[in-house]
């Protein structure tokens, strides 16, 4: 068994005490090795999975490192970013995770959530615009009209869900866009919160 320098472990602890202080988000493994002048990734999880094991830290189910909720002010969600979301043409569904935010309960309630980029002019009826950020509460069913996270085959989309005839539909809040008949849909959230992004 390798020996634990408690040096390294402070050293990696106050980095991600100060990196979530100034970014308000969790480091990644490579940015604590790169921040703890670490020779490898490996050594910056070495040492994450000693301050787990003590419970100094949590990691999520994604593997992702969750700063306690008494480093910061108030009760937090945590909330993975995962890859951009079409709100034209649906696109792939990229599931990489590019990190991980803690969000005030107090503003987005306690349900688990994913945040993902919007990307297009689909949604525009509904104030989701190119470049916002999403705020998806993780679900798989829906109710006529709630604007969902959905999953067609490899391809993922927001619109609104609507329910005619039998069959499901995936409804663009823009005149431009047809809809899309979506009977073998997967929901893989509802859109509770949006971000504008101000260009």
């Amino acid at each position: 068994m390798k020996v634990i320098s408690e040096d390294k472990v402070v050293k990696v602890f106050e980095f991600i005490k100060e990196f979530q202080k100034n970014e308000g988000r969790s480091p990644s493994f490579r940015q604590i090795a790169k921040g703890c002048s670490f020779p490898s990734l490996a050594t910056a999880q070495k040492y994450v999975n000693v301050l787990q094991e003590r419970k100094m830290l949590q990691k999520n189910t994604i593997g992702k490192i969750i700063i306690p909720n008494n480093l910061s002010k108030g009760k937090t969600i945590i909330a993975p970013l995962v890859g951009t979301i079409a709100c034209g043409t649906p696109i792939f569904a990229e599931e990489n995770i590019e990190e991980t935010y803690q969000l005030p309960t107090a503003i987005f309630g306690s349900a688990k959530s994913m945040m993902l980029h919007a990307s297009g002019d689909s949604m525009i009826g509904v104030g989701i615009n190119d470049g916002d950020l999403i705020v998806a509460e993780l679900c798989d069913t829906a109710k006529e009209g709630d604007i969902v996270v959905a999953l067609i085959e490899d391809s993922a989309t927001v619109k609104t869900l609507h329910k005619r005839n039998g069959h499901i539909y995936l409804h663009p809040e823009n005149p431009k866009y047809k809809d899309i008949l979506a009977d073998n849909v997967i929901i893989q959230g509802i859109v509770k919160h949006v971000i504008h992004s101000f260009k």
